[in-house]
């Protein structure tokens, strides 16, 4: 298939949407299609790149959040557009609507893929778990843009089921993300000084970091625990504040690849504290290089469906419920060894393999029901994903 794939950005290797799309644009491509990508930073061959639009207010506030936004140039969209067989969508926003503006003039199929949690913006905007502005949120999304379509890429069961109760009308398509064939777990456990727990994620007010840190202060085991927090953002500051003042030992960072899967193999526990998640491909890639997870079981994130039982689990924003998760597997080594393997396998359910096969599948209903000269609108689904 010819394949393009419409993001506002692809250059910010700290967004975890930018990251999924490189990883499908690389993945599709060994799978034998033709993927041209349509963002700000596309660099390939094949790719067009687009220049950034400038937002007052907002540009400043998205690139606290690794967003910017890219500005429509017909013409040289249009020359990308023409032989495409689909279109996929990624974000939401203006770049993405003018460009579906066009394939459908163009008579183009598309697709496309919701990675915009309404928590996502409240959270950042100081509304925290506002219902009626994250479903003004949801109404927005749906009406102005997710409406046009009749599939709908989900990377979680949960977000499938938001999308149902919030009425949209295009049929969701769980895919999960997939995570890279690289990350396996360690050939021999590593030898590590202090108890080694690492999260990785945005540093952001809804990834509640915060919550990780006080949890380690009371911990029974404080002074024997070292964190690691691999990720940039707004919050790093105040992080870096609070870890000083409670006396944790906090190590922060980014890594390319190869040195992820280097850390996440030599870690002890990985915790994904977050309250806002559509999926978290982070944790999948923890539990892939055999940690066991400590994840919190927040009802706005899909997470918690990685935890196998409640010893992986803890009480959404509670420092003390984390602390009390921590402590036990700090003091059950040879389960949490076992435990390891268990995770390892229970990983490869959400290989990228596996979803590239299923975005092929998405891809292709789309494409025969286009070349039929089909026109459904379908209700939105009532089943739950």
């Amino acid at each position: 298939m010819n394949i393009v794939i419409v993001i506002d950005l692809i250059d910010t290797l700290t967004n975890g949407s930018v990251m999924t799309a490189r990883r499908f644009a690389d993945g599709l491509r060994e799978r034998g299609h033709n993927v041209k990508i349509v963002a700000v930073g596309a660099d390939g061959e094949q790719d067009c790149a687009v220049e950034e639009r400038y937002v007052p207010v907002l540009s400043e506030v998205s690139a606290k959040n690794q967003i910017k936004f890219g500005k429509f140039d017909r013409e040289k969209i249009k020359k990308a557009f023409e032989g495409a067989d689909i279109i996929h969508f990624i974000f939401p926003f203006q770049l993405e609507k003018k460009c579906k503006d066009l394939a459908d003039e163009m008579g183009i199929p598309t697709t496309a893929a919701f990675h915009v949690q309404p928590e996502n913006v409240s959270y950042n905007a100081h509304l925290g778990k506002s219902r009626l502005f994250n479903n003004l949120v949801y109404a927005y999304l749906k009406t102005t843009f997710y409406d046009r379509f009749t599939r709908i890429h989900c990377p979680s069961a949960f977000i499938a089921n938001q999308l149902v109760k919030h009425g949209y009308k295009g049929e969701p398509y769980v895919i999960s993300n997939g995570y890279d064939k690289s990350f396996v777990p360690p050939a021999e456990k590593h030898a590590n000084e202090k108890f080694e727990i690492v999260m990785v994620g945005r540093l952001a007010p809804e990834k509640n970091q915060k919550v990780l840190i006080s949890a380690i202060a009371q911990s029974a085991h404080k002074d024997d625990i070292h964190l690691t927090l691999l990720g940039n953002g707004a919050c790093k500051s105040k992080l870096e504040k609070q870890a000083a003042k409670l006396g944790v030992d906090v190590t922060f960072d980014f890594l390319p690849k190869d040195k992820l899967i280097e850390k996440l193999q030599q870690s002890d526990l990985y915790v994904h504290a977050a309250t806002v998640e559509i999926e978290a491909i982070a944790c999948i890639e923890a539990i892939a290089c055999g940690l066991v997870p400590v994840i919190a079981n927040s009802t706005l994130s899909a997470t918690p469906q990685f935890a196998l039982d409640p010893r992986s689990l803890f009480n959404d924003n509670d420092p003390r419920s984390l602390a009390e998760k921590i402590d036990y597997w700090y003091e059950n080594d040879e389960e949490r060894a076992r435990m390891s393997g268990v995770y390892a396998h229970h990983a490869k359910t959400y290989s990228l393999s596996k979803s590239l096969a299923q975005a092929e599948a998405m891809f292709i209903d789309q494409i025969r029901e286009s070349r039929a000269g089909a026109k459904r609108n379908p209700p939105a689904p009532q089943k739950a994903y």
